[in-house]
């Protein structure tokens, strides 16, 4: 079967053709990108981290979650996990077909009151419906970002199709606070955001991925393996960006080496789960970095059809798709050797598993991986 070509938009020419500046990106690339309507997907994420043990993600999305053949519904959702594992997730939407509109310069996104704003280098959140109140200010603590343009193209000529990826706020300090039922607390801690766009269904382009960031130490991780559908080779298309204090030491997602271990059946998709993962950087063979990703517990398992409609639920499973969506808590250890030295720190993050795809078995570029003994 031929195979159709997949890649990371690198060049001169794809810079000039997504009016973007190369290593230099700007607050406008949050902006809504889509038409938020039929056949495109949108989503601002945030997640945070809090010193008392509490984690928050909070996402904007333009559709009713990743229906994107259904109508623009906009839907905000935040899910709580408490240092114990007890798990609260709310949403809000705004009318159905009602598609949000861009703002013209930075991320400006309001869904019924809950808003994502870029304010003078910071962003801002709020959510309320009630019950929950979440109000806090992320302050980045190192520039914005994107691996190269952070648009991945798929096909090509009259077939091609695109997918967006951009990263605001690779690692910024949080302050706020969160209340739950009447009862306040104030929250200190570290958080991320990230935006995704595209003009199809993603699984017409992946079949799944892996997706981590950490920060761990004085070093911020983001480690992705993106896999492409079927007909584009099962091609693994990886991130990897690690940075200290700060300041990126290595982006090059060209030659990343990811491994996964571990693999085994999933209690709750029914698909293949890695306990392991580790991403490795070399460099030179001076300059190496490691990092790796060890499964402790799940704190958001999904399916994805849970938000598409009776009709659509009943279709998808006659042509057995089955996506599914896994978020998970773990330890992180990233190994640094620069200079003759040799760094190792270790910390928990989290990460997930995104499945578009209806195998079972994960295959990458030819080769389905094992289930372990």
């Amino acid at each position: 079967m031929r195979t159709e070509p997949a890649r990371l938009c690198t060049t001169d020419a794809d810079y000039k053709r997504f009016g973007i500046a190369k290593g230099n990106p700007q607050p406008f690339e949050d902006d809504m990108r889509s038409p938020g309507g039929k056949g495109s997907f949108e989503w601002w994420y945030t997640d945070a981290n809090y010193d008392d043990g509490t984690t928050v993600v909070a996402i904007w999305f333009t559709k009713n979650y990743f229906d994107v053949e259904g109508p623009a519904w906009p839907t905000v959702d935040i899910e709580i996990t408490e240092k114990d594992g007890t798990r609260i997730n709310h949403r809000m939407q705004g009318p159905k077909g009602v598609p949000l509109k861009k703002s013209g310069t930075a991320c400006d996104v309001n869904i019924e009151g809950n808003t994502i704003r870029y304010v003078d280098g910071t962003y801002q959140l709020h959510y309320d419906d009630g019950s929950i109140q979440y109000d806090v200010t992320m302050t980045p603590t190192m520039p914005m970002w994107r691996p190269d343009c952070g648009i991945w193209l798929f096909g090509e000529g009259s077939r091609e199709i695109e997918y967006g990826w951009f990263v605001p706020c690779p690692t910024a300090r949080i302050e706020g606070r969160l209340v739950v039922n009447g009862v306040e607390r104030k929250l200190t801690g570290k958080g991320y955001h990230d935006h995704n766009w595209g003009y199809t269904g993603i699984q017409n382009m992946l079949n799944h991925w892996y997706w981590g960031r950490a920060q761990v130490g004085d070093y911020t991780v983001i480690a992705v393996q993106n896999v492409a559908e079927k007909k584009y080779g099962y091609k693994s298309l990886p991130v990897f960006m690690i940075a200290k204090d700060g300041k990126i030491l290595n982006d090059d997602s060209s030659s990343v080496k990811i491994e996964r271990f571990e693999t085994h059946i999933n209690s709750f998709t029914k698909k293949f789960m890695d306990d392991v993962l580790v991403y490795t950087q070399t460099v030179s063979p001076d300059e190496e970095y490691v990092v790796k990703f060890v499964r402790k517990r799940d704190i958001m398992p999904r399916s994805l059809l849970e938000v598409v409609s009776p009709a659509k639920r009943f279709l998808a499973k006659l042509v057995r798709m089955n996506p599914t969506y896994m978020r998970v808590m773990g330890d992180v250890t990233v190994t640094v050797k620069r200079n003759g030295k040799t760094d190792t720190v270790a910390r928990e993050g989290l990460w997930e598993q995104y499945f578009m795809g209806s195998n079972k078995l994960a295959t990458i570029e030819g080769v389905t991986y094992p289930l372990s003994d």
